[in-house]
């Protein structure tokens, strides 16, 4: 009887555990409401100069549930990523913008996302809107969506890479990628590239 006491306590205890500890359908319910209370924006045209004019204490910040389901893992030790904002491209889709800040060396490097959203799901990996990084050569990614959210054109300049200091010349390169929001795997309509030989 002893035995079987313990047997019966031991089960109740793995069963409460187990309950505890698998709860998936709260979490993702939680992390689904926290991204429908995120404000709608307007804004259609993101550029690194938007990185300055941030403040931080305006926007909050993604808890660690939600971030492994927008990202597929795990935060990087000195990243911190705010709600910016959403838009909505269809009933059931809607984008959310990310303002995100990491580390990389010594310096902080600034960035804004892009994570498409079907019923609370994330669709694909996120879309970067900007970037910006000088370490020995330009590159520099800026994003702009149609009047009505279905399409995003993202527009990436950068230069050579590691031209010699004594060159009085180098080459940008730009290209331009438009890419359809509503479409079921977010296909992309064109692309443009060019280049043309600059002074430096």
């Amino acid at each position: 009887m002893k035995y079987l006491k313990i047997c019966v306590l031991t089960i109740l205890i793995l069963l409460f555990g187990y309950i505890i500890y698998d709860r998936p359908t709260t979490e993702e319910g939680d992390s689904c409401k926290v991204l429908k209370t995120v404000n709608n924006i307007e804004k259609h045209h993101f550029s690194i100069k938007d990185h300055k004019k941030i403040d931080f204490n305006k926007f909050k910040l993604i808890d660690s549930l939600t971030y492994h389901k927008l990202n597929g893992h795990e935060k990087v030790v000195g990243e911190c990523n705010y709600y910016y904002g959403k838009f909505f491209i269809s009933k059931n889709r809607f984008g959310l913008i990310c303002f995100n800040k990491s580390r990389e060396c010594d310096n902080d490097v600034y960035y804004f996302s892009l994570h498409i959203i079907d019923n609370c799901t994330n669709k694909k990996e996120f879309i970067y809107l900007t970037t910006e990084d000088h370490h020995g050569l330009l590159y520099q990614l800026s994003s702009s969506f149609s009047k009505d959210f279905s399409q995003l054109s993202t527009t990436l300049k950068q230069t050579s890479e590691w031209i010699n200091d004594e060159s009085k010349t180098d080459t940008l390169f730009t290209e331009i990628y438009k890419i359809n929001l509503k479409s079921t795997n977010l296909d992309t309509l064109s692309v443009t590239k060019t280049f043309k030989i600059i002074k430096r």
